[in-house]
């Protein structure tokens, strides 16, 4: 193993993305992941269902990793519900003259695009089957030895290695860590009066529930709940799940039919607030994890890949304290919002205090009657709160 200019310490969606961009722009780059490079085996490309907000979008498209082949379906409509109580927010792309909010794409074709990307570019190496066992800063270098006892050279060495990050720990990068003792089931599911191109967020008292379009009357669901329910879930017959899915989503489509396999993630939420160490960066869900509420989770890797881009760009030395300390300091309002955002909507819908949801519901109402609220919550939530990259602008 030779040296690189970026070495990239997991290669899953956000890793993967970053990788692509880096090597476009004449770096060249090394992508270790433990995983076999096969979307039917990488952890991260899996059936889930991505919603892939507008700005995520014209990154993707900037990067090439979004091809008019990639089935993808638009969303035009969100449906925010809340169960037993008050509060309904219908938010249309038309009325904030957008043609759509952003678009649901399954995460296992994205993932194929992905890999093709990797394999095809001359600036990538990948170390797969492979697993980083340690590294030291030496200089304006940082070594890599790998668990199979390789040694390699980088100028810069990137944590894309999801919520337990080694590359965090390693480097002693201190963050906040909360379980919130809740798992995501995921399933996809047909429904026979779906409206097309529209999304649903329902809250519940123990957790909510999004049902996401997909192709030819499908649904993407993601069901949360307490760990336990979860597992217990995850044993049902398929016809006892959708009549629970029924009973949790209420009336409105139709009824369900023909659930697809089901995996299940449990949830955290996670923040560093300084992603980044000499010669060390972090990216994705190594740096922030949040829950899946509102889909901002790969949206905001997606950011922190496009800024990460933009920092490299400026800076000959990749790994340099002052590229670095650009990183940081672009990244923070946004990360910090985020992070925010979905742990207090996680927390106040399913709060048992009467005044928690009482004051959710007044939440959600205010966003419905003032459209200056709703067009806050529009704007950020499409990915575009400050600042905003040229990438995500799709000014590239």
């Amino acid at each position: 193993m030779s040296d690189f200019d970026v070495m990239l310490a997991g290669g899953g969606l956000v890793g993967a993305a970053l990788a692509v961009g880096l090597a476009r722009a004449g770096r060249r780059v090394a992508v270790i992941e433990a995983t076999e490079r096969s979307a039917n085996h990488q952890t991260s490309y899996d059936d889930r269902t991505l919603v892939i907000n507008a700005a995520s979008l014209n990154i993707l498209s900037a990067l090439g990793l979004l091809p008019e082949s990639l089935v993808r379906m638009p969303v035009r409509e969100i449906r925010i519900t809340r169960a037993g109580g008050f509060g309904r927010l219908n938010l249309r792309a038309a009325d904030y003259r957008r043609d759509f909010f952003g678009a649901v794409i399954v995460a296992r074709e994205l993932g194929n695009v992905m890999l093709a990307a990797l394999e095809q570019h001359d600036n990538i190496t990948q170390l797969c089957p492979a697993r980083l066992e340690t590294f030291t800063v030496e200089g304006d270098r940082v070594r890599i030895r790998l668990d199979d006892g390789t040694l390699g050279t980088t100028r810069l060495l990137i944590g894309s290695d999801g919520t337990n990050s080694m590359v965090r720990q390693i480097a002693g990068i201190s963050s906040d860590h909360h379980d919130y003792g809740q798992s995501a089931m995921i399933f996809n599911v047909q429904a026979s009066q779906a409206p097309a191109e529209t999304a649903w967020e329902r809250f519940t008292a123990r957790g909510p529930l999004a049902l996401l379009p997909q192709p030819e009357g499908r649904l993407g669901t993601v069901w949360i709940d307490q760990t336990e329910r979860i597992d217990t879930a995850m044993t049902w017959d398929d016809e006892t799940l959708i009549g629970r899915l029924a009973e949790r989503f209420g009336a409105g489509l139709g009824g369900f039919a023909r659930p697809g396999k089901r995996a299940r993630y449990p949830l955290v939420r996670q923040r560093t607030p300084h992603p980044a160490a000499e010669r060390i960066a972090l990216v994705g869900n190594a740096a922030n994890s949040v829950h899946p509420v509102s889909a901002q989770g790969f949206n905001l890797g997606l950011r922190d890949v496009a800024t990460m881009l933009e920092v490299v760009g400026r800076h000959e030395d990749p790994g340099s304290d002052r590229a670095l300390a650009a990183y940081v300091n672009s990244r923070r309002h946004d990360q910090d919002a985020t992070v925010r955002y979905t742990d207090t909507l996680a927390r106040a819908f399913t709060n048992p205090s009467l005044l928690a949801r009482t004051g959710a519901g007044i939440g959600l109402a205010a966003h419905a009657a003032l459209p200056g609220l709703s067009r806050r919550l529009v704007h950020a939530a499409m990915g575009f709160r400050d600042p905003v990259t040229q990438m995500a602008r799709g000014q590239v």
